[in-house]
């Protein structure tokens, strides 16, 4: 009589049985034709049996993920909608069925790791070869739930690429990798997540294979660009369906009328005149075949598709010109973005923005053109700012002159080696902080606001240096990278805190900036050459400080469905002269020359002139050794240009210091609680 439970004698005979049945030795491609299921609850335009024919242009990759093929690693930087999920789909389902083994799929988030994981659950559900071998979802069991798959002979994992525990905690023979541009480009400070990922296979030597796809991002930041760079990068040619010449589709050889009614290709022999209907592309495609275009590792094989080659019924050639054009009309109004989502998910090319920007060689040459190198002041300088970038071995510093409009001139570049750590380098950039610039019409300025960058592993260092020279209205930096900040906070943060925990009112401050903000202001201003606004470069700056000036770019990313607007750079990118500039900018913001109007810089400058007479006929005051300290005095008042000047620096003797300052830029008195209970 039925008791409710299984037959252990006929359950084992089955699985038995299954042991001893060869596996069918298929490819991919073949397997996908044969068993493959779409199902229709996915909301899939074309659900039911899989026909690679439909696409043909996935056959190739989906044979070179076949672990038979002995390549190790897949690359796909193709168009969104074409090819990469479903490969990554029928791959699964092989591997399940032919290869068994550990399977690990890595998504951006957590989100988009649920829901492609349901989706590899209804795959599972409407294949019946699938649905035979995965356990069943029980409410007792962790066979099978949203994020783990098991079946005979492995476990298929469904997870984020953003934490390292995740990337760590198990091995895997076969790894998947989905939309890799948008994964974190440091995972809890323990590297990149895709040498990460591929550890995981590392026990399994050249039996492991990893597959990675994604849409292109931003120039020198596309983690599936680089992945496309040192594989044989291949491209899928089609055949005219007039002359039979072989040939990729690019979207400079797409033509259309303005009211988008005749879209056609033309064909890229020089002997074929004729323009390519759409209707031809089902034809084309059949008879296509992927080329590699060089050498590559030996290991990696690449493939570039853009969405000029979706079958028909899919993205037309009409919508995509209509696409384009309506990027171009954003793109003469000033906003990028719809262009570079045309680039990066149709045309799967990564976006250089810079294109659109300011080049390092034009700043270069508006340079060499100024009549005035490093260490010099220009005649529109009126007031000086400088700023600190803290690196590992060196801190490089900055100073700025600043004029009518805010015009901008870069008067000093230098780089101070040392530890941050010790306090020798620190006594040397305070050196350099003292050091007056002598103006052309005879009078020395001093700086008078500095920034340093806290952001870095020498917070520390940071605020003991600026804890004891507020006076001299130098201030530890942080850079918040969220629109709409202001360039620099309406007040500071205290961050040093009592022996109860309390804040101390007195101690070293914090000044936020608003780097997004500052950006835009510079980047938006790299064109004028001359007037309010302009930056000018002395003629002696090495060729590397202008790369660094233009050293990121703006683009869009969707953040959990949000867009976030955010500035970028390349991995091998140096932006310490830009993060530079920032931070100079913030100190400008500070001393409120971002306010003056022309009535304030013209007192500025008869306040120059006014300084410049009493320094006639003046000694020049006694300059005091560079051992004395001066620096831990708590009350002492000093006036913008009062600054003594040290013996070291090897400049040209500066005239005396000016009895009249600005009234508009006074420093701040501040005594230190935090340094008088030391």
């Amino acid at each position: 009589m039925p008791t409710g439970y299984a037959d252990g004698v006929k359950v084992y005979r089955e699985a038995y049985g299954r042991g001893l049945k060869p596996d069918p030795e298929l490819w991919v491609d073949e397997w996908a034709d044969e068993y493959m299921r779409i199902p229709r609850d996915t909301g899939a335009a074309e659900p039911g049996k899989y026909r690679t024919a439909r696409t043909p242009y996935a056959r190739e990759p989906m044979r070179c993920l076949s672990p038979a093929h002995p390549c190790k690693r897949v690359i796909t930087m193709v168009a969104s909608q074409l090819m990469k999920t479903q490969i990554a789909l029928n791959w699964i389902g092989a591997l399940i069925h032919m290869s068994p083994s550990n399977i690990l799929t890595l998504l951006p988030s957590l989100a988009l790791a649920k829901r492609v994981s349901a989706r590899i659950g209804k795959t599972i559900a409407a294949t019946p070869e699938l649905k035979a071998r995965v356990a069943t979802s029980r409410s007792r069991d962790a066979r099978n739930t949203m994020d783990t798959k098991e079946f005979e002979g492995g476990t298929l994992y469904a997870t984020t690429a953003g934490s390292a525990s995740n990337l760590a905690e198990l091995a895997a023979r076969f790894i998947y990798g989905d939309e890799i541009d948008r994964w974190d480009v440091d995972v809890d400070e323990e590297g990149d997540p895709v040498d990460l990922a591929e550890t995981r296979g590392s026990t399994f030597g050249r039996n492991a294979k990893f597959y990675f796809s994604s849409s292109p991002t931003i120039k020198g930041a596309s983690r599936i660009s680089d992945l496309f760079e040192i594989s044989d990068q291949r491209y899928y040619y089609v055949p005219c369906p007039t002359c039979g010449h072989m040939q990729v589709l690019e979207w400079e050889n797409l033509l259309y009328s303005a009211d988008f009614q005749t879209v056609h290709y033309r064909c890229s022999s020089g002997d074929c005149d004729v323009l390519i209907e759409e209707h031809y592309k089902g034809e084309m495609l059949a008879k296509g075949e992927w080329r590699s275009t060089t050498q590559g590792d030996g290991e990696t094989v690449g493939f570039h598709l853009n969405a000029l080659y979706a079958p028909l019924g899919w993205t037309s050639w009409a919508d995509l010109a209509k696409q384009f054009e309506k990027a171009k009309r954003a793109q003469d109004r000033g906003d990028l973005e719809p262009m570079q989502v045309f680039y990066n998910t149709r045309l799967a090319k990564v976006w250089d923005s810079a294109v659109e920007q300011t080049k390092a060689e034009v700043l270069q040459a508006r340079a060499l053109q100024e009549d005035y190198v490093l260490g010099t002041l220009p005649v529109g300088a009126l007031a000086l700012t400088a700023a600190v970038d803290v690196q590992a071995n060196r801190l490089e510093l900055m100073t700025m002159a600043w004029g009518a409009g805010m015009e901008r001139w870069v008067v000093d570049h230098q780089v101070i080696p040392g530890d941050p750590a010790d306090e020798r380098t620190w006594e040397l950039l305070d050196e350099r902080l003292k050091v007056r610039y002598r103006h052309p019409c005879g009078v020395s300025l001093g700086i008078l606001a500095t920034g340093i960058d806290s952001g870095g592993h020498h917070t520390h260092e940071v605020y003991q240096f600026t804890r004891v020279r507020r006076w001299r209205n130098v201030f530890a930096l942080k850079g918040a990278s969220k629109p709409g900040r202001p360039v620099i906070a309406q007040r500071p943060s205290q961050v040093d805190v009592t022996w109860k925990g309390q804040t101390e009112r007195n101690g070293a401050e914090l000044w936020i900036v608003g780097t997004d903000t500052a950006k835009d202001w510079i980047y938006n201003r790299y064109s004028f050459e001359k007037g309010p606004g302009a930056l000018h470069f002395a003629k002696d700056l090495p060729d590397e400080f202008f790369k660094q000036c233009v050293a990121e770019r703006k683009i869009a990313r969707y953040v959990k469905g949000y867009k976030r607007i955010e500035w970028v750079k390349g991995k091998a990118d140096r932006n310490e002269a830009l993060d530079l500039m920032v931070y100079n900018l913030a100190m400008a913001n500070f001393l409120g020359l971002h306010r003056y109007g022309e009535q304030d810089w013209d007192r500025l400058r008869q306040a120059l002139a006014q300084a410049n007479l009493f320094e006639q006929g003046e000694p020049e005051p006694a300059r005091p050794q560079a051992s004395e300290p001066d620096d831990d005095v708590d009350n002492e008042v000093q006036s913008p240009g009062s600054a003594p000047v040290p013996a070291e620096r090897n400049d040209p003797p500066p005239p005396p210091a000016p009895r009249a300052a600005p009234q508009s830029m006074q420093r701040r008195s501040s005594s230190s609680g935090y340094l008088k209970r030391r």
